[in-house]
């Protein structure tokens, strides 16, 4: 049903995979491959559809290898157009890519000839029903391959901490370090009644803010609150948004602190420094002088970039709910409203993009001494990548108790939103820095075979000099897995084969044989970018493929190509 060329090929530069099809139903077929084709580049380079095959050009093999029977089932007429988007889209892109965190790393690996591999599971979907919030995915992908590859999820690597992991999750524990480092944070403290509150509401200044300490995406978070009866009914919303999102018991408290005044920024920070400071701005609507509150919200949310169906969007939508309408009210204000021309009305008080907010770039205006304050407070959690959360009045300047505090960070946050502001400068070139900090020591050597020698490969290379005598060697022949000359105990295919020795990180060298150029035509060379490409003498002969290996290397995408 599939036949999958990993890798540069004899046929592409690029992986190829061969789908086949029925001719019953080739334009719904063609029809979702413009939709994918739609979100972003990364998912194909480009497709040809014939009645009764499907072949792609792509840099994600394993996504339509995982894709190849719902597209058939669709070529036969056995499920729907719309069936068949459900499970690739929200079953299988967003599953495993989930959205422009994702993408824009992959882009830039793909950009740099980087080897992407799925971690985890062959399978697109993980269903663990322990975790929290009951969540199905598989995001985990090995950057690189061999020693000196990584694991990510989203912005998440295999560089940050695991305690790092554990603080972050509690703004507790968050304020709490901030505190030990002698750093700006505004006066805050546990709450666990209404007594509490009554009990310290006159130490507090005031507007203050009540909060869960876990991360509940904006949610249970009310801020403004400057009367003691406000504080009672926001300590109530969240207590009941813990009880919602069915948090664990260290994670369930809830804090109340001063609310420091400003606007509200993301910075974030890659291997220590500071990269990119985006100030998030709460969701909004412009009037026309015709159309109201409500029919203007529906409006912005058919703006593309909140189109949640597209897992390469970089806004969410406004959601009409009891906070939203809560917060008109206090404006004196209503859904049927009629705003004026040009009218700016605010309708969510959290500057929150998961709440329908919107980002400015202001990285060329932060100074120097929040610049500091953040990259100690990275460094010191020994977290990789870390967004931190500043509410101030002027960004340019130090934080004092006028101008500003830290209000939390999250080791995985959404780099899209800094990446990709509304407003100001697009800052998509630190997925390239992300990139280049993250695998800096990948150091694996990825050597290929054609033909077939007296010695094995290794030995002929350690005879050379090639290969050093202690370093770790993956080998494929045929269909053998073998690490330092050990044969794995393993009855897989070869593709899977290779997947497993990319992800193993112990490598120095990775070997790929083949026999022959049959061989090749069926497999692929492996690798979308190979340091030496082997060649017996015998398969030199061959002046057509030797022509388009020899294209290969002038593109970069080898680096020797030797005959033994």
């Amino acid at each position: 049903m599939v036949e999958v060329k990993q890798g540069l090929n004899l046929e592409s530069d690029i992986s190829i995979i061969k789908i086949d099809l029925e001719p019953d139903n080739q334009k719904a077929v063609e029809e979702i491959m413009e939709k994918i084709g739609l979100f972003h580049q990364i998912f194909f380079y480009s497709y040809d559809s014939f009645p009764t095959q499907l072949t792609i050009r792509s840099k994600l093999p394993f996504l339509w290898r995982e894709s190849a029977e719902t597209l058939y089932k669709l070529s036969k007429t056995e499920i729907t157009a719309e069936e068949a988007t459900s499970h690739l889209v929200d079953n299988l892109i967003k599953r495993r890519i989930k959205s422009m965190s994702t993408i824009s790393l992959l882009h830039s690996c793909m950009k740099k000839n980087i080897e992407i591999t799925p971690t985890l599971l062959e399978k697109p979907i993980l269903h663990d029903p322990e975790r929290r919030f009951g969540m199905e995915f598989n995001r985990y992908l090995t950057l690189g391959c061999g020693k000196g590859s990584n694991i990510t999820c989203s912005a998440r690597s295999g560089n940050d901490s695991y305690i790092a992991q554990k603080i972050q999750k509690d703004k507790w524990a968050t304020n709490t370090l901030i505190e030990r480092l002698q750093l700006p944070v505004p006066k805050w403290e546990i709450i666990s009644s209404d007594k509490d509150v009554e009990r310290i509401w006159n130490s507090y200044e005031k507007p203050v803010v009540i909060k869960p300490t876990g991360l509940t995406a904006g949610h249970g978070v009310t801020v403004g609150i400057d009367t003691l009866q406000k504080a009672k009914d926001a300590f109530q919303y969240a207590k009941e948004m813990i009880d919602r999102k069915n948090f664990r018991k260290w994670q369930s408290k809830i804090l109340i602190q001063e609310q420091v005044q400003g606007d509200d920024y993301r910075l974030l920070v890659i291997n220590g420094k500071l990269q990119v400071v985006t100030k998030r701005i709460p969701a909004f609507i412009v009037g026309d002088g015709k159309k109201s509150i409500e029919k203007l919200i529906k409006k912005e949310n058919r703006n593309p970039a909140r189109d949640l169906s597209n897992p390469a969007h970089t806004l969410k939508p406004i959601n009409i709910d009891k906070p939203l309408l809560k917060y008109l009210k206090e404006q004196e204000l209503s859904l049927e409203y009629v705003p004026e021309k040009d009218e700016k009305i605010f309708v969510r008080k959290v500057a929150s993009m998961s709440q329908g907010g919107i980002t400015e770039d202001f990285t060329d205006e932060v100074s120097k001494e929040i610049r500091t304050i953040v990259e100690s407070i990275s460094q010191s959690l020994h977290i990789f990548t870390l967004g931190i959360d500043v509410m101030c009045k002027d960004i340019s300047k130090p934080l004092t108790k006028d101008n500003g505090g830290i209000l939390e960070v999250n080791m995985m946050p959404e780099t899209y939103l800094n990446l990709y502001p509304v407003l100001g400068k697009q800052r998509d070139y630190v997925a390239d820095i992300y990139v280049d900090e993250l695998i800096s020591e990948e150091s694996c050597k990825k050597y290929v075979l054609v033909g077939q020698t007296k010695d094995d490969l290794p030995t002929l290379l350690r005879k050379k000099g090639i290969i050093e005598k202690d370093q770790t060697i993956g080998e494929i022949v045929g269909s053998k897995y073998r690490i330092n000359g050990m044969e794995v105990d393993s009855e897989a295919e070869r593709w899977q084969h290779v997947e497993a020795i990319k992800c193993n990180a112990s490598l120095d060298v990775i070997l790929l044989h083949s026999r022959d150029w049959d061989e090749v035509k069926e497999y692929g060379f492996g690798f979308d970018h190979i340091n030496t490409l082997y060649i017996t003498k015998e398969n030199t002969k061959e002046k057509e493929y030797m022509r388009i290996v020899k294209k290969y290397k002038r593109k970069g995408l080898i680096d020797k190509i030797k005959a033994i």
